[in-house]
């Protein structure tokens, strides 16, 4: 009952299955998901070809002459060789994501610590659904940026979430410290970080409901569907997505509020329910229960004390005994 009130990743309906129950948003929560997993394969195609185009952009950056390995463009003249990265990016778009991890790995074996290659081949582990050696790469391509000084958003974006995508509260508690991170990196960017700021909130509102935080997740949705209706058109896939992860995590979090509220009701219940049927069985008070365990003993005691006390005459005038 637990998991189906709360929408265990593992019991989500599958696009394409029929399934009859209706929901706030409309359709059936079938039709719900597989918009949800067209709008997602949408996104996933957009960040990959961000991070791999910040992945170019920024071993360019490290200058005209590239380390041993470097991913660095070649200008593309005659006679000169092509770029692996050129050629590792073609076979991504092809998703062709075997031969890419292969060739991904041919370059690490030359230079193992090359951030770009790393964070790719997170990429390509992530579309494969690999997600323990995705969570290795990008923490690798982490460790890597962090001793160059020079951090991609994308690889943390990357690695919260193959974490989420594991699942368990320690991981599910990393990823969204990095999302809350990438998230204040994004909004710091202002027009610049607009499309890293949306994504964010959907990957926050993601992390936040797999932890059942139904009512963190509801307003983290509503600020991706906020910025969603600004930035595209109001039927597209993705503000439908939106909107029916919003409707969902609404109604979660009332099944969850009024579950709270019924716990702590019989929480309480239990002690006056209890006292009311002692009473009604005619059961001793707590005092009568107290007095007939101690009280016995109590008086013996002081009866004694009292006489060890007293002087003769006053302890015996009749010659007799207390």
């Amino acid at each position: 009952l637990f998991l189906l009130l709360f929408g265990s990743r593992h019991l989500r309906p599958k696009p394409g299955l029929a399934f009859p129950r209706r929901n706030r948003a409309g359709g059936s929560s079938a039709s719900i998901w597989a918009r949800m997993a067209a709008a997602k394969k949408e996104e996933k195609q957009d960040v990959a070809e961000k991070e791999t185009e910040v992945g170019a952009e920024a071993k360019l950056e490290e200058g005209a002459k590239p380390k041993s390995g470097g991913l660095a463009k070649k200008s593309g003249k005659k006679g000169e060789e092509p770029d692996p990265l050129e050629e590792i990016v073609k076979l991504m778009e092809e998703r062709n994501f075997g031969r890419a991890a292969a060739a991904l790995t041919k370059l690490l074996k030359k230079n193992p610590d090359d951030p770009v290659v790393l964070h790719n081949l997170g990429c390509v582990y992530t579309e494969q659904e690999k997600w323990a050696e995705a969570e290795e790469t990008f923490t690798a391509a982490f460790e890597s940026q962090k001793k160059a000084g020079r951090y991609n958003d994308a690889t943390l974006f990357g690695l919260g979430t193959v974490l989420v995508e594991q699942g368990g509260m320690g991981k599910l508690m990393q990823a969204e410290a990095l999302f809350r991170d990438c998230l204040d990196r994004a909004i710091a960017k202002e027009e610049h970080g607009i499309m890293e700021t949306y994504r964010s909130f959907q990957a926050l509102g993601e992390c936040l409901g797999a932890m059942k935080r139904w009512g963190e997740a509801v307003e983290a949705y509503k600020q991706g569907l906020d910025m969603g209706l600004r930035m595209f058109a109001e039927d597209h896939p993705r503000n439908q997505a939106s909107r029916a992860m919003v409707a969902r995590a609404e109604r979660l979090a009332r099944l969850q509020k009024y579950m709270r509220i019924g716990l702590w009701t019989a929480t309480a219940a239990v002690p006056v329910f209890c006292a009311l049927m002692w009473n009604y069985v005619g059961g001793p008070s707590p005092f009568e229960l107290i007095h007939t365990l101690t009280g016995y003993n109590m008086s013996a005691s002081s009866a004694v004390v009292a006489t060890l006390d007293l002087p003769d005459d006053v302890r015996a005038p009749h010659g007799g005994e207390f």
